[in-house]
């Protein structure tokens, strides 16, 4: 049987480090909240979500985490996939829907660029 895991049998600073993830649904929630008041549910979602990844990637910084492989402390593929879901969301907002099949696709085409090209740089 497995053995049940006690908050006494957990690493010291295991809640230090986990806390900084619970910006992101806070962020989902809020979000959704304030673009239920404004009619853009959709859109408050992503933005909230964008805003909580960002958050989640300065935490470690401001509280003096450990760097590893972030730059400075700060998740940079954090703060690309928030900044990318706060301008999708403020994009279904304010563009025009035929702008969206060009935006996509372009967005399409620099992930798998970025693929190819960290693929290669790992294999290095």
């Amino acid at each position: 049987m497995e053995e049940e895991r006690t908050p006494e049998a957990r690493p010291k600073g295991f809640h230090r480090r986990h806390r900084r993830f619970s910006f992101i649904p806070a962020g989902v929630l809020i979000g959704l909240g304030v673009g239920l008041l404004l009619g853009y549910p959709g859109p408050g979602v992503l933005i909230g979500l964008g805003l909580g990844f960002l958050a989640s990637a300065f935490i470690p910084a401001m509280e003096g985490e450990p760097t590893g492989t972030r730059y400075a402390g700060v998740r940079v593929g954090w703060v690309l996939a928030g900044i990318v879901l706060i301008l999708i969301g403020i994009g279904i907002v304010y563009s025009p829907p035929i702008m969206w099949q060009y935006l996509i696709a372009l967005l399409l085409i620099m992930l798998g660029v970025w693929f190819l090209i960290r693929g290669y740089i790992r294999s290095m």
